[in-house]
């Protein structure tokens, strides 16, 4: 697989984060493994893979509560300082095509921290996967993963010009 969305470069001087090219910047990356399920036996190869995936989660879980954890004992949750968007784990089905995937996000310090552990336990996860029954299109895939701001820049009034002015002590 290759990692199209990630160059793993540092932001340069004056700029708070890196980018793919001018004007799409990323704060985090993503690593997906996916396979195709069968429909065969009402979906035993779907729920096969849900098992496999229950029994690697504590190992999944350990890479985004090692962020968030560590985060979490500080004051900068308290002072927000902290986007909890950033690092998530995430289990996608589709139907339709019959995609099973698993998406972890991290900040792209802690993803580069990951990478150099090879994803574990991603060798270990993607081999079972491979050897079920009725799964097939044993993947895996690198991309940056950005939330979109819907409602874009927010202004906040100053109080004398916002729905309270009439209240305020003169």
């Amino acid at each position: 697989s290759s990692r199209r969305g990630s160059s793993g470069r540092q932001p340069p001087p004056g700029r708070a984060m890196p980018n793919i090219a001018p004007g799409v910047d990323f704060t985090c990356v993503a690593r997906e493994w996916r396979c195709k399920f069968s429909d065969d036996d009402d979906k035993a190869s779907l729920q096969a893979a849900q098992k496999l995936l229950d029994k690697y989660t504590p190992q999944i879980l350990l890479e985004v509560r090692e962020y968030v954890g560590e985060r979490l004992k500080t004051r900068e949750i308290l002072n927000t300082d902290i986007d909890t968007s950033k690092q998530l784990v995430q289990r996608i089905v589709c139907t339709e095509c019959n995609d099973f995937k698993v998406v972890t996000k991290l900040p792209l310090a802690q993803f580069q921290e990951w990478e150099k552990k090879s994803f574990q336990p991603e060798e270990k996860f993607l081999e079972e996967l491979k050897g079920t029954a009725g799964i097939s299109c044993v993947e895996q895939q690198t991309y940056t993963l950005e939330v979109v701001n819907l409602m874009g820049k927010i202004a906040v009034p100053k109080a004398s010009h916002g729905c309270m002015a009439d209240s305020l002590p003169a």
